[in-house]
């Protein structure tokens, strides 16, 4: 697989002499120290801390029992890139062919990649909701789904939209800097802000409308929860962030 795309002719002569591969972090020869190479870990997870006193959520007492997301690719877009004190100011991109299918409510994060790259600052990070393709998936023509309950009624929430994301490198951080070393990245989903009726979407009026027992919300409007479903989505979306350290 080809993970190297859209590089001007200078810079791809760079890169491709240096033998540019996706990686395991169980490799443990370290990154290229010789070749103004480093290596970049790429994680995800979903952060999940329900109200310890349930009695306060005002009749939205929610768990989560599974969370999944289906990214078709991944793109680092560098802000310049360094080799033997030179700078290649691009605005080309390494583009991650995926597709990446996570489950991501884990105690530990979600490792996606990890992948050797060119010393230098990356600009952002940018990753691709899409939907699965994969008939045997529980994600099977969704690109998110989540699952639990609402007030001990069984709830699933999916979305099969597809739409790009940007998450920006902090400027004044180091998880950006490529140089000569071992960095990682968190893409994080915030879900507890998501599912706070205060600052999120209050659940608590979703509908089993059916009345098969779970209560669906999607856009498929089943038990007329949809633009509970539309909301769902934007506050995910905006509930997404780089970390600079992997939690523990």
């Amino acid at each position: 697989m080809n993970l190297l795309k859209n590089f001007k002719a200078p810079l791809f002569a760079i890169v491709a002499a240096g033998a540019f591969t996706a990686c395991s972090s169980d490799d443990d020869n370290g990154p290229d120290l010789e070749n103004n190479k480093g290596r970049l870990g790429i994680y995800a997870a979903a952060s999940y801390s329900p109200s310890a006193d349930k009695t306060n959520l005002d009749g939205n007492n929610i768990e989560l029992s599974k969370f999944l997301v289906n990214m078709d690719e991944i793109e680092l877009e560098y802000d310049a890139i360094i080799d033997d004190d030179i700078f290649y100011n691009s605005d080309d991109d390494i583009e991650l062919k995926g597709p990446f299918e996570l489950n991501l409510l884990s105690p530990d994060p979600i490792e996606i990649v990890v992948v050797d790259l060119p010393n230098g600052r990356l600009e952002e990070i940018e990753f691709e909701f899409d939907k699965n393709d994969n008939p045997d998936s529980e994600l099977f023509n969704q690109s998110i789904r989540m699952e639990g309950t609402i007030n001990g009624a069984p709830f699933v929430f999916w979305n099969d939209f597809e739409e790009e994301l940007e998450l920006e490198f902090d400027e004044n951080g180091s998880q950006g800097v490529i140089s000569n070393d071992e960095n990682k990245v968190l893409i994080n989903f915030d879900l507890t802000t998501v599912l706070d009726p205060s600052g999120g979407v209050d659940l608590s009026a979703a509908l089993d409308g059916n009345g098969d027992g779970i209560i669906e919300i999607s856009p498929s409007d089943n038990d007329g929860n949809r633009t509970l479903a539309e909301a769902m989505k934007q506050a995910i979306k905006n509930q997404i962030d780089l970390l600079e350290d992997l939690y523990d």
